[in-house]
This record gives structure tokens, sequence and C-alpha cells, in this order.
């Protein structure tokens, strides 16, 4: 596209995109954390990552409880239980 032709609908549209690409692979990502904790008949897991407030938002729906830390020394994770 030629930089003249930007407008806040294409802007919106491409950050979208961008945006449901990561969230699908976080939500992908968790699914897979809870599978393994399940078969280890585990009530919670912790996953390394930083979440976009979409993939919370997801998980929430999903009925999970989530939480998210960001610590100094040990980095971001994210907390899963239910």
């Amino acid at each position: 596209m030629e930089r003249y032709n930007i407008t806040a609908e294409w802007a919106r549209k491409q950050a979208t995109s961008v945006l449901g690409e990561k969230v699908k692979k976080q939500i992908d990502t968790c699914l897979d954390a809870i599978e393994k904790a399940v078969a280890r008949n585990e009530m919670s897991t912790s996953i390394g990552i930083y979440a976009e407030s979409l993939t919370l938002e997801d998980l929430r729906k999903r009925g999970f409880n989530v939480n998210q830390y960001d610590d100094q020394r040990d980095g971001s994770y994210l907390s899963i239980s239910w």
C-alpha cells in the first residue's frame, strides 16, 4: 500500500490481523499446557509467557482462573487453574 493511502481503518485491520495470530498461538500454548497438567492429575499450570489481554479474556470465558505475573527475577508468566 502506498504510504499516502494509509487510513485508520487500514491500520486497525493490520494490527488486528497481527494480534489475532499472536493470540491464537498463545491460546494454543496455554491449551497444550492445560492438557499436559490434566494428564498429570494437576489442577493448575504455569506458562512462561506474557499473554495479551485477548488471550486472558478467552481463557476466562472458558472458565479458567487466570493470573498474569511479571516478576523481575522470574520474568513474565501466566498461572492458570481450574
